[in-house]
Protein backbone atom coordinates (compact mmCIF):
# COMPACT_ATOMS: atom_id res chain seq x y z
CA UNK A 1 0.00 0.00 0.00
CA UNK A 2 1.95 3.52 -1.25
CA UNK A 3 1.84 6.73 0.35
CA UNK A 4 1.78 8.96 -2.39
CA UNK A 5 2.15 12.62 -2.12
CA UNK A 6 0.99 14.84 -5.04
CA UNK A 7 2.05 18.96 -5.23
CA UNK A 8 1.42 19.35 -1.49
CA UNK A 9 1.56 22.95 -0.42
CA UNK A 10 1.20 24.51 3.04
CA UNK A 11 1.74 28.07 4.51
CA UNK A 12 1.43 29.55 8.42
CA UNK A 13 0.69 33.20 7.53
CA UNK A 14 3.79 34.08 5.32
CA UNK A 15 5.54 31.45 6.29
CA UNK A 16 5.82 28.64 2.93
CA UNK A 17 6.14 25.32 5.19
CA UNK A 18 5.96 23.11 2.10
CA UNK A 19 5.93 23.98 -1.54
CA UNK A 20 4.89 21.26 -4.34
CA UNK A 21 5.88 18.76 -2.68
CA UNK A 22 5.72 15.15 -4.50
CA UNK A 23 6.91 11.92 -3.70
CA UNK A 24 5.95 8.66 -3.34
CA UNK A 25 6.67 5.69 -0.38
CA UNK A 26 6.61 2.17 -1.65
CA UNK A 27 5.79 -0.97 0.38
CA UNK A 28 8.48 -3.60 1.32
CA UNK A 29 10.85 -0.95 2.39
CA UNK A 30 11.88 1.29 4.92
CA UNK A 31 11.87 4.89 3.76
CA UNK A 32 13.73 8.05 5.56
CA UNK A 33 12.45 11.19 5.19
CA UNK A 34 14.34 13.75 6.41
CA UNK A 35 16.04 17.62 6.16
CA UNK A 36 17.17 20.58 8.26
CA UNK A 37 14.95 21.91 10.71
CA UNK A 38 11.98 23.71 9.47
CA UNK A 39 12.39 21.67 6.14
CA UNK A 40 8.99 20.94 6.58
CA UNK A 41 8.95 16.88 7.77
CA UNK A 42 6.62 17.06 10.61
CA UNK A 43 3.96 19.30 8.76
CA UNK A 44 4.51 16.85 5.51
CA UNK A 45 3.25 13.52 8.13
CA UNK A 46 0.50 15.58 9.78
CA UNK A 47 -1.05 16.53 5.83
CA UNK A 48 -0.65 12.35 5.58
CA UNK A 49 -2.41 12.00 8.49
CA UNK A 50 -5.33 14.39 8.17
CA UNK A 51 -3.96 16.59 11.17
CA UNK A 52 -3.12 19.55 9.04
CA UNK A 53 -5.23 20.35 5.37
CA UNK A 54 -2.71 21.12 2.76
CA UNK A 55 -3.11 24.66 1.19
CA UNK A 56 -3.18 22.91 -2.37
CA UNK A 57 -2.25 18.92 -3.60
CA UNK A 58 -2.93 15.78 -1.79
CA UNK A 59 -1.87 13.04 0.23
CA UNK A 60 -3.12 9.46 -0.86
CA UNK A 61 -2.43 5.96 1.74
CA UNK A 62 -3.74 3.28 -0.88
CA UNK A 63 -5.47 5.57 -2.91
CA UNK A 64 -7.59 7.52 -0.65
CA UNK A 65 -6.93 10.22 1.82
CA UNK A 66 -7.12 9.37 5.25
CA UNK A 67 -10.19 11.25 5.72
CA UNK A 68 -11.86 8.44 3.32
CA UNK A 69 -9.88 5.52 4.92
CA UNK A 70 -13.04 3.29 6.28
CA UNK A 71 -10.84 1.79 8.95
CA UNK A 72 -7.93 3.71 9.84
CA UNK A 73 -6.36 2.10 13.00
CA UNK A 74 -6.19 -0.73 10.50
CA UNK A 75 -4.52 0.64 7.79
CA UNK A 76 -2.39 3.55 9.10
CA UNK A 77 -0.36 3.28 12.39
CA UNK A 78 1.85 6.74 13.08
CA UNK A 79 3.57 7.88 16.05
CA UNK A 80 4.13 11.95 16.00
CA UNK A 81 4.94 12.59 19.55
CA UNK A 82 6.28 10.21 22.33
CA UNK A 83 5.51 12.87 24.96
CA UNK A 84 1.74 12.95 23.98
CA UNK A 85 1.12 10.46 25.92
CA UNK A 86 -0.66 11.02 29.50
CA UNK A 87 2.41 10.54 32.61
CA UNK A 88 -0.73 9.43 35.33
CA UNK A 89 -1.25 6.72 33.11
CA UNK A 90 0.02 2.92 32.85
CA UNK A 91 1.39 1.77 29.51
CA UNK A 92 -0.95 -1.62 29.33
CA UNK A 93 -3.81 1.15 30.10
CA UNK A 94 -3.02 3.86 27.62
CA UNK A 95 -2.75 0.80 24.71
CA UNK A 96 -6.41 -0.47 26.11
CA UNK A 97 -7.82 3.14 25.44
CA UNK A 98 -6.18 3.31 22.19
CA UNK A 99 -7.82 -0.52 21.44
CA UNK A 100 -11.52 0.46 22.48
CA UNK A 101 -11.58 3.22 20.88
CA UNK A 102 -10.33 1.46 17.73
CA UNK A 103 -12.75 -1.08 18.17
CA UNK A 104 -9.48 -3.60 18.79
CA UNK A 105 -9.17 -6.76 20.55
CA UNK A 106 -7.85 -6.30 23.99
CA UNK A 107 -5.50 -9.57 23.59
CA UNK A 108 -3.92 -7.22 20.99
CA UNK A 109 -2.32 -5.05 23.74
CA UNK A 110 -0.15 -7.73 25.09
CA UNK A 111 0.76 -8.75 21.54
CA UNK A 112 1.82 -5.07 21.00
CA UNK A 113 3.71 -5.17 24.45
CA UNK A 114 5.84 -8.27 23.51
CA UNK A 115 6.67 -7.05 20.44
CA UNK A 116 8.45 -4.02 21.62
CA UNK A 117 9.98 -5.39 25.23
CA UNK A 118 7.58 -3.52 27.43
CA UNK A 119 5.54 -6.40 28.71
CA UNK A 120 7.73 -5.99 31.95
CA UNK A 121 6.76 -2.67 33.09
CA UNK A 122 3.06 -3.14 31.54
CA UNK A 123 1.60 -1.53 34.61
CA UNK A 124 4.50 0.88 35.39
CA UNK A 125 2.89 4.65 34.93
CA UNK A 126 3.90 6.36 31.18
CA UNK A 127 4.84 9.27 33.74
CA UNK A 128 8.19 7.06 34.90
CA UNK A 129 9.15 6.23 31.86
CA UNK A 130 12.68 7.50 30.07
CA UNK A 131 12.42 8.96 26.60
CA UNK A 132 13.27 5.64 25.09
CA UNK A 133 10.72 3.85 26.86
CA UNK A 134 8.16 5.96 25.76
CA UNK A 135 9.51 5.91 22.28
CA UNK A 136 8.24 1.92 22.47
CA UNK A 137 5.24 2.71 23.79
CA UNK A 138 4.61 4.77 20.90
CA UNK A 139 5.54 2.24 18.51
CA UNK A 140 3.25 0.14 20.50
CA UNK A 141 0.46 2.31 19.96
CA UNK A 142 1.08 1.99 15.98
CA UNK A 143 1.44 -1.10 15.70
CA UNK A 144 -2.09 -1.83 17.35
CA UNK A 145 -3.75 -2.20 14.40
CA UNK A 146 -1.20 -4.66 12.92
CA UNK A 147 -1.16 -1.54 9.66
CA UNK A 148 0.20 -1.94 6.31
CA UNK A 149 1.57 2.03 6.56
CA UNK A 150 3.43 2.96 9.17
CA UNK A 151 4.45 6.74 9.98
CA UNK A 152 7.20 7.08 12.32
CA UNK A 153 8.66 10.70 13.68
CA UNK A 154 12.08 10.04 14.93
CA UNK A 155 11.28 6.78 16.51
CA UNK A 156 15.16 6.31 17.35
CA UNK A 157 15.20 9.46 19.54
CA UNK A 158 16.04 8.79 23.09
CA UNK A 159 17.26 5.02 22.69
CA UNK A 160 20.04 3.40 24.04
CA UNK A 161 22.55 1.68 21.89
CA UNK A 162 20.87 -2.02 22.58
CA UNK A 163 17.13 0.03 21.34
CA UNK A 164 18.69 1.53 18.56
CA UNK A 165 20.19 -1.89 17.47
CA UNK A 166 16.65 -3.28 18.46
CA UNK A 167 14.74 -1.15 16.65
CA UNK A 168 16.67 -1.17 13.26
CA UNK A 169 16.25 -5.06 12.69
CA UNK A 170 12.26 -4.20 13.63
CA UNK A 171 11.86 -1.77 10.91
CA UNK A 172 13.42 -3.62 8.70
CA UNK A 173 11.47 -6.64 9.42
CA UNK A 174 8.12 -4.73 9.37
CA UNK A 175 9.59 -3.54 5.95
CA UNK A 176 10.27 -7.43 4.99
CA UNK A 177 6.46 -8.44 5.76
CA UNK A 178 5.37 -6.30 2.97
CA UNK A 179 4.76 -2.82 5.02
CA UNK A 180 5.38 0.66 4.13
CA UNK A 181 7.29 2.18 6.52
CA UNK A 182 7.87 5.58 6.68
CA UNK A 183 10.38 6.88 9.46
CA UNK A 184 11.34 10.69 9.53
CA UNK A 185 15.45 10.98 11.53
CA UNK A 186 17.93 12.98 12.52
CA UNK A 187 20.60 10.09 12.75
CA UNK A 188 21.69 9.77 8.91
CA UNK A 189 24.12 6.92 10.66
CA UNK A 190 21.12 4.99 11.38
CA UNK A 191 19.19 5.49 8.89
CA UNK A 192 22.30 4.34 6.00
CA UNK A 193 22.12 1.05 7.90
CA UNK A 194 18.50 0.89 8.05
CA UNK A 195 16.87 2.58 5.16
CA UNK A 196 16.51 1.59 1.53
CA UNK A 197 15.31 4.41 0.31
CA UNK A 198 15.66 8.48 1.09
CA UNK A 199 13.67 11.29 0.63
CA UNK A 200 14.99 14.47 1.32
CA UNK A 201 13.29 17.85 1.73
CA UNK A 202 15.04 21.38 1.93
CA UNK A 203 13.08 24.65 2.86
CA UNK A 204 9.48 22.74 1.59
CA UNK A 205 10.77 21.17 -1.60
CA UNK A 206 12.12 17.71 -2.80
CA UNK A 207 15.71 17.79 -2.96
CA UNK A 208 16.32 13.82 -3.66
CA UNK A 209 13.80 11.07 -4.03
CA UNK A 210 16.36 7.80 -4.52
CA UNK A 211 17.74 4.86 -2.96
CA UNK A 212 20.46 5.37 -0.70
CA UNK A 213 22.77 2.50 -2.63
CA UNK A 214 22.30 5.21 -5.98
CA UNK A 215 22.57 8.10 -3.84
CA UNK A 216 25.92 6.91 -2.28
CA UNK A 217 27.64 5.57 -5.13
CA UNK A 218 26.51 8.71 -7.07
CA UNK A 219 28.33 10.93 -4.15
CA UNK A 220 31.32 8.52 -4.08
CA UNK A 221 32.57 8.45 -7.65
CA UNK A 222 35.68 9.96 -8.63
CA UNK A 223 37.60 10.21 -4.59
CA UNK A 224 39.88 8.10 -3.05
CA UNK A 225 40.71 8.06 0.68
CA UNK A 226 44.28 8.13 1.62
CA UNK A 227 45.49 6.79 5.74
CA UNK A 228 48.78 8.23 6.01
CA UNK A 229 51.28 8.74 8.95
CA UNK A 230 52.86 11.84 6.80
CA UNK A 231 49.80 13.84 6.54
CA UNK A 232 51.03 17.29 5.52
CA UNK A 233 53.64 15.88 3.27
CA UNK A 234 50.93 14.18 1.47
CA UNK A 235 48.61 17.29 1.14
CA UNK A 236 51.08 19.31 -0.31
CA UNK A 237 52.21 16.66 -3.37
CA UNK A 238 48.63 15.87 -4.31
CA UNK A 239 47.41 19.57 -4.19
CA UNK A 240 50.83 20.39 -6.04
CA UNK A 241 49.74 17.98 -8.43
CA UNK A 242 46.30 19.31 -8.97
CA UNK A 243 44.16 17.49 -6.64
CA UNK A 244 41.54 18.50 -4.20
CA UNK A 245 42.43 17.28 -0.66
CA UNK A 246 40.32 17.26 2.22
CA UNK A 247 41.47 16.38 5.85
CA UNK A 248 39.13 14.25 7.26
CA UNK A 249 40.89 13.71 10.64
CA UNK A 250 44.82 13.22 12.00
CA UNK A 251 45.89 10.50 9.53
CA UNK A 252 43.20 10.43 6.87
CA UNK A 253 42.79 12.40 3.67
CA UNK A 254 40.49 12.32 0.43
CA UNK A 255 41.52 13.21 -2.57
CA UNK A 256 39.16 14.23 -5.53
CA UNK A 257 40.14 14.74 -9.38
CA UNK A 258 42.77 12.13 -9.30
CA UNK A 259 42.64 8.30 -9.68
CA UNK A 260 43.93 5.83 -6.91
CA UNK A 261 46.45 4.30 -8.76
CA UNK A 262 47.96 8.48 -9.47
CA UNK A 263 47.74 9.32 -6.33
CA UNK A 264 49.75 6.08 -4.94
CA UNK A 265 52.18 6.98 -8.00
CA UNK A 266 52.81 10.15 -6.86
CA UNK A 267 52.96 9.50 -2.67
CA UNK A 268 55.39 6.73 -3.58
CA UNK A 269 57.56 8.84 -6.17
CA UNK A 270 57.60 11.46 -3.34
CA UNK A 271 58.45 9.03 -0.96
CA UNK A 272 55.35 9.50 1.56
CA UNK A 273 54.42 5.89 2.56
CA UNK A 274 50.46 5.17 2.75
CA UNK A 275 48.55 2.25 5.04
CA UNK A 276 45.41 2.44 2.75
CA UNK A 277 44.33 3.84 -0.73
CA UNK A 278 40.87 2.98 -1.60
CA UNK A 279 38.04 4.20 -3.69
CA UNK A 280 36.15 6.91 -1.17
CA UNK A 281 33.09 5.33 -0.08
CA UNK A 282 30.72 8.62 1.12
CA UNK A 283 28.90 8.00 4.41
CA UNK A 284 25.08 9.31 4.59
CA UNK A 285 25.93 11.96 7.00
CA UNK A 286 28.30 13.60 4.33
CA UNK A 287 25.98 13.62 1.41
CA UNK A 288 23.42 15.05 3.49
CA UNK A 289 25.16 17.70 4.79
CA UNK A 290 26.39 18.70 1.62
CA UNK A 291 22.94 18.21 0.14
CA UNK A 292 21.51 20.57 2.63
CA UNK A 293 23.80 23.16 4.09
CA UNK A 294 21.93 25.80 1.88
CA UNK A 295 18.66 24.76 3.21
CA UNK A 296 18.96 25.19 6.61
CA UNK A 297 16.99 27.60 8.64
CA UNK A 298 18.80 28.55 12.11
CA UNK A 299 16.00 30.03 14.53
CA UNK A 300 13.62 32.36 12.59
CA UNK A 301 10.81 30.67 13.73
CA UNK A 302 10.15 28.64 10.67
CA UNK A 303 7.20 26.10 11.45
CA UNK A 304 8.95 22.72 10.72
Amino acid sequence: MTIEAQGLRKCYGTTVAVEDLTFTVQPGKVTGFVGPNGAGKSTTMRMMLALDRPDAGVVLIGGRPYRALREPALTVGALLDAEATHPGRRAEDHLRWMAQYNGLSRRRVHEVLDLVGLRSVARQRVGGFSLGMRQRLGIAGALLGDPPVLILDEPVNGLDPDGIRWIRGFLRSLAADGRTVLVSSHLMGELQDTADHLIVIGRGRLLADTSVKALLDETSDGRVTVRTGERAAAVQVLTDAGATVAIVDLDTLTVDGMDAGEVGARLTAAGVPCSELSRHRASLEEVYMEMTRTHTIFGDGTRP
